[in-house]
């Protein structure tokens, strides 16, 4: 009896050794298959933020100039190796059909999203193989072929955030008869240039250029320094023009918020052709929410700026020029700057409502291009948007004198800057408009009158 139980249980214990090596089988190759499932999806990843990072590089060389195909190829090869892609592992020409085994960038000048559209374009396609712990054990496969692409467009956006309530007039009327009537002739009754027509297409700003491909529309004069016309009263007409904007929309009917809304920007979404309201009376709220806006700058100056300044955010250390060109960042009609990353976010800002959250940079300010303001009308239509730097506030009778005085060294004005303390009625704001790169809202086709955008569409 007893040699019959021990022979039954030497069977269950070899049965049960069976069962066990089975099962210790079935659990490594489970894990051979979480470890190659960690592998490709870490490896996928990988390949995502290659790609977005090579199209948005290569991007980058159509800000400066929107044919540049060979410079946005180059960049985006170079930003592919700089992420531990072998230039050999990438085809040597642009193209969008991959070589076997290699990753390819591709490249365009117009047609990104079809091919009815002039945005410029780069795709990227990265490979990054991932080692394969099952096929290895099995002996049919080594590595997974794992890839991810991304396109990166180049348009102009037609919507904006975080506007200041400042509406810059941008309609024109060219002249009947002769040259328009300029500075000074535009504050009289008397027909200065003899024309038979008083005020005859009288500028609208200084600040502002005619449009060489719209008569009736002018554009902001980039990298000149610029005199916003601020006062309540007097002045050019169109020179300065408030907008009652809204932190849930774009315009709005109040007042009330001009200051705050200068001072952390307008949490409303404005689109190009969108009426907005526009303010009435005197405009000191903006002037005072500047002052409030200027007080909490000094974050670019410590993290972008030489350890001897004095806490102003200076322009070289608000903006820079993508691509890293080794140009002097200075105020410039040819550049397109892109903002640092040195804004302030706060939720809630003081003196705010709890659910609000702003992100903004003192002295990088933007306003709203629109069409006309018309005394009898409440609204205008928004034309486009605008960076622009804030020098300071100066008295209305200094103020031309400093602007020339800095724009004949734009190197260095730092010893110009101020922080619009105190303003009064008599204070303008002195500044340049920047092309800027702008979030990528409603992006469609490059627009020589609105700020550039990069938007990744896959």
């Amino acid at each position: 009896m007893r040699t019959l139980i021990s022979g039954a249980s030497g069977r269950e214990s070899g049965q049960a050794l069976i069962l066990a090596l089975l099962i210790m089988t079935v659990v490594f190759l489970i894990g051979a298959i979480i470890i190659d499932i960690g592998f490709f999806v870490s490896e996928r990843r990988g390949a995502y933020k290659d790609a977005d990072a090579a199209a948005l590089a290569g991007a980058q060389a159509y800000i400066q100039d929107l044919t540049d195909t060979g410079g946005a190829f180059d960049k985006a090869v170079t930003w592919a190796g700089l992420n531990g892609i072998a230039p050999a592992d990438i085809d040597s020409s642009p193209t969008l059909d991959c070589s076997a085994g290699k990753s390819c960038i591709g490249v365009g000048s117009s047609g990104c999203l079809d091919l009815s559209d002039n945005m410029p374009w780069v795709e990227a396609k990265i490979r990054h193989p991932s080692p394969s712990l099952f096929g290895t054990i099995w002996g049919f496969l080594d590595f997974w072929d794992v890839g991810a692409a991304a396109r990166a467009c180049v348009g102009s956006p037609r919507g904006a955030t975080g506007l200041s309530p400042f509406g810059v007039q941008t309609g024109y009327a060219a002249p009947a008869n002769g040259d328009p009537e300029e500075g000074d002739q535009c504050l009289n009754d008397v027909d200065d240039d003899g024309d038979g027509v008083v005020d005859d297409g009288c500028p609208l700003s200084d600040c502002l250029e005619p449009d060489p491909a719209d008569s009736s529309k002018t554009r902001p004069v980039y990298g000149a320094v610029c005199i916003l016309k601020a006062p309540g009263q007097g002045g050019i007409s169109g020179q300065r023009g408030q907008l009652t904007l809204s932190d849930t929309g774009c315009s709005d009917r109040t007042t009330s918020s001009l200051r705050h809304d200068f001072h952390y920007g307008s949490g409303g979404e404005c689109n190009v052709g969108q009426d907005v309201d526009t303010g009435t009376g005197t405009i000191n709220g903006l002037l005072q929410g500047l002052e409030d806006r200027l007080a909490d700058e000094g974050l670019c100056d410590q993290i972008f700026g030489p350890a001897d300044r004095s806490g102003y955010d200076e322009f070289q250390e608000v903006f820079s020029i993508p691509g890293d060109t080794g140009q002097p960042v200075v105020p410039s009609a040819d550049n397109i700057f892109s903002e640092n990353d040195c804004d302030i976010t706060c939720g809630p800002c003081p003196g705010d409502d709890a659910s609000h959250v702003h992100q903004y940079m003192p002295r990088a300010v933007h306003l709203v291009l629109v069409d006309q303001f018309e005394q009898s009308d409440q609204v205008a239509t928004i034309t486009g948007f605008a960076g622009f730097y804030v020098i300071g506030c100066f008295r209305d009778n200094v103020a031309e004198a400093t602007a020339d005085v800095i724009q004949a060294d734009l190197t260095d004005f730092a010893d110009y800057l101020n922080r619009c303390e105190r303003p009064t009625g008599q204070d303008l704001i002195l500044g340049v408009f920047v092309q800027t790169l702008q979030p990528s809202i409603n992006v469609s086709d490059p627009d020589p009158n609105l700020p550039l955008a990069i938007v990744l569409v896959k």
